[in-house]
């Protein structure tokens, strides 16, 4: 593999942007890598120059563009607040359909606030029509709508999200002031025509929006439980336009224009770029298609002028066109999986099919050549799969074998299939009919292997030192089999220890999988998550135990799927051993239903004895028997060990009777070594008195403030008895319950303890060092 020296200029750019942005010390060692891999002393002419001037250049270019971007943003971002009203122009590059509004994407933005006119990046516009043309300069007044970022570990965070986009923050837009530019126009054109081959697939044929999604990038209208199979079985890449969509359109389109219809090179060229352009404009400039059309472009450029076309060298081109653009692009994940698959298909898969041929004489051309290829892309993109998804697929490379070879007839039917109908429905359900048998098929295939047993590897999300390492023995072994590949050509040494060259290859690949993917040592800790208006705690214990009190929600929309089931996932907690429940109100088992419904191992439910007949413990019973979770009832007195960890339960008996379910609340307190922990769920004062009056042990670490911390909870008396050092409450932002209540925060304050609350922290973790406990907060309050 020989050195390429637009891709390492591309690689030193790369270094330079992420020092500018993180100011990380490693990305000068990898520049200093680079000049040694390159050797330009070795080197003469312009590739010298290339090597010794261009590498540091593009590093230093790569670092002030970077810092150069996030001063620009930070310029007009201090002055920029949630719920200011703003008036911003703006050119309408993209309009995508939501279920309760369109987005409008503005690009070369400018906006007024304060009789102050500023540029800024892009910007998204909430509309309730579609009115507006693509191409026309909209003028626009709203309220300014910034991105949240996560809430918690593994949470969707929205602000990283966008501003990897380029686009900081949105508008709900009140008016549109005015619009320049015509209303009939190419970019408009385009998207009428999308509309109506969408109209045909919805009408001609049922596939929960896959096709919409793998043809034109409209994913509004994809079905949830689709994309989440082919999630899962690592299959949803076939969903975003991407290299291979591109390569089966443009590559079909120019041999169809060279070689049947007999066109010049030129002609041709020409004839396959206006079309993927348009293509490009149409499906609304994803990145990726961004990424995968300029190499298009590079190709046929090299076909025309007769040169030869270089894939990665291609790919350093694109990527630094696109970076000079969105230097944010490094940490867009649909960019980063892009790039690794090119990466694993031009350098991994270059390198093994050549390394197989050479050194252990097998066919080049041969039938394992595809699953070699499978196999690099894999490797390339498995630390970003863990990453961003926290559960690898382990069978994802032979249901890839099936679906890309099923996929090529899939895309040109359904394309065929789109532009009929959109002239003679009855054409189009024709011709899309074996489109929907054929991803009827795609959905077996995938749950009759996610059956298996080991289908999905929770691997959490593992840490940035973790996934260099990785990279770094995984281009170790690259340069290995390329040295040896050569070495075997020279020496014509092909036949000798093949059966030893395999064992050696896959020991060095198990190696780079274990330092990835072995899990770390678990340690005490305490989490309070951010649910919105309700609770949900994490407890980890000295031994690695996890345990889970409450989970629920009352204002956030399915708590446990995009809350609780992400953040246990992102720590690599494999099951929860014990789920208490406090008490049975939807905001403390909402979220906890849901990851029982999601089949998520939870191996004892325990309640109060006081709720055993209880309607909604009834149903809570149903669904863990179905799920094989065992049920455990305390009461007063009772004592559970878990490990060097103590559950002592201070109420109810089983015998209590209340009116008041929050009065029937699971309380017990939870010890460890230095750690003393009270969680009350929702009682009353009434309850505090009852428990003051058998008598508490005084000075507790950690105290769930009761009832999310309402007016009346939370006694002086009671925080005088317990004496907590840390004193946290669960509510969510802007509640209509007032929570934490301002007298209740006096009162706890007070009595001498450290106050948080989830609605202004967000996450809360407790950890313990050297006998200390550290507190840490997602945000600063």
């Amino acid at each position: 593999m020989r050195k390429r020296p637009v891709l390492l200029l591309a690689c030193s750019f790369v270094s330079g942007l992420l020092y500018g942005g993180y100011q990380w010390p490693v990305c000068i060692a990898v520049v200093v890598v680079l000049l040694a891999y390159a050797v330009p002393w070795k080197e003469s002419g312009l590739r010298r120059i290339l090597f010794v001037a261009g590498i540091p250049l593009l590093f230093l270019l790569g670092m002030l563009h970077m810092e150069r971007e996030l001063a620009f943003r930070a310029g007009y971002m201090q002055q920029l607040c949630d719920g200011q009203t703003v008036k911003l122009a703006g050119k309408l590059n993209k309009i995508e359909k939501k279920k309760n509004c369109f987005y409008y994407y503005l690009t070369d933005c400018i906006i007024r606030s304060s009789k102050k006119n500023m540029p800024c990046n892009d910007v998204i516009a909430y509309s309730s029509s579609d009115e507006a043309s693509i191409g026309q300069i909209l003028v626009i007044k709203g309220t300014i709508s910034l991105f949240e970022p996560a809430a918690n570990e593994g949470g969707f965070d929205a602000q990283t999200y966008y501003r990897s986009q380029k686009i900081d923050f949105g508008i709900w837009m009140d008016e549109i002031c005015s619009v320049h530019g015509k209303n009939k126009n190419y970019a408009g054109m385009l998207y009428r025509f999308r509309q109506r081959l969408q109209a045909v697939f919805t009408s001609c044929v049922e596939d929960d929006g896959v096709l919409s999604a793998m043809l034109l990038g409209e994913k509004g209208g994809l079905d949830t439980e689709v994309k989440s199979l082919y999630q899962k079985a690592g299959i949803a890449h076939i969903l975003a336009i991407s290299g291979l969509h591109v390569s089966l359109l443009g590559m079909g389109l120019y041999r169809l224009l060279k070689s049947k219809l007999k066109l010049s090179y030129a002609v041709s060229a020409a004839g396959t770029a206006l079309f993927m352009f348009s293509y490009l404009v149409m499906t609304g400039n994803s990145v990726s298609t961004k990424r995968a059309v300029g190499m298009l472009f590079l190709y046929l450029l090299a076909d025309m002028l007769g040169r030869s076309y270089d894939m990665l060298s291609a790919l350093g081109t694109v990527c630094i066109l696109l970076l000079w653009e969105n230097p944010f692009l490094i940490g867009y994940s649909g960019f980063l999986f892009s790039v690794a698959a090119v990466l694993g298909i031009g350098a991994g898969g270059g390198i093994l099919t050549e390394w197989r041929e050479v050194c252990l004489q097998k066919n080049k051309k041969g039938k394992m050549q595809g699953l070699w290829i499978s196999f690099a892309i894999q490797l390339f993109t498995l630390p970003l799969v863990a990453y961003h998804y926290y559960e690898i697929p382990v069978y994802a490379m032979l249901i890839n074998l099936f679906v890309l070879w099923l996929l090529p007839y899939l895309l040109g039917l359904a394309a065929v299939g789109a532009l009929a109908g959109s002239l003679l429905p009855a054409a189009g359900k024709l011709l899309l009919f074996p489109c929907g048998k054929g991803l009827g098929l795609y959905e077996v295939f995938c749950g009759l292997f996610l059956w298996f047993p080991g289908a999905q590897y929770l691997s959490g999300k593992p840490e940035l030192w973790r996934i260099i390492v990785y990279y770094l023995l995984l281009g170790g072994i690259l340069l290995v089999l390329n040295r040896r590949s050569r070495r075997c050509r020279e020496q014509e040494d092909k036949s000798k220890g093949t059966t030893g060259r395999y064992i050696r290859l896959m020991a060095g690949i198990t190696v780079s999988l274990l330092v990835l993917l072995l899990p770390g040592k678990k340690e005490q800790e305490l989490d309070v998550l951010d649910v919105g208006q309700g609770d949900g705690i994490y407890y980890c214990t000295e031994s690695g135990i996890s345990l889970f009190i409450d989970g629920g929600s009352s204002d956030e929309k399915n708590v446990g799927t995009y809350r609780i089931l992400p953040f246990l996932k992102a720590k690599g907690v494999k099951k929860i051993s014990y789920w208490f429940i406090s008490h049975t109100d939807e905001d403390h088992i909402a979220g906890m239903r849901e990851v029982l419904e999601a089949g998520y191992p939870v191996e004892h439910l325990v309640f109060a004895r006081a709720v055993k007949g209880n309607e909604k413990t009834g149903e809570l019973l149903t669904l863990a028997e179905k799920h094989h979770t065992k049920i455990l009832y305390l009461e007063k007195g009772e004592c559970l060990h878990i490990g060097e960890t103590r559950l002592n339960c201070l109420y109810p008996k089983a015998s209590e009777k209340k009116e008041d379910i929050n009065d029937l609340s699971l309380v017990f307190s939870l010890k460890e070594k230095e750690f003393y922990g009270f969680f009350g769920g929702d009682i009353s004062q009434e309850v505090e008195e009852e428990l003051l009056r058998q008598g508490l042990d005084k000075k507790v670490n950690f105290y769930k403030a009761s009832h999310h911390g309402s007016r009346n909870s939370g006694s002086s008396a009671f925080l005088e008895g317990i004496a907590p050092e840390i004193t946290v409450a669960s509510a969510g932002k802007g509640n209509c319950y007032g929570h934490p209540h301002p007298e209740a925060v006096q009162r706890i304050r007070e009595s001498g303890s450290a106050f948080l609350c989830t609605a202004d922290c967000g996450q809360i973790k407790l950890k313990w060092k050297d006998k200390k406990v550290h507190v840490y907060a997602r945000f600063s309050p």
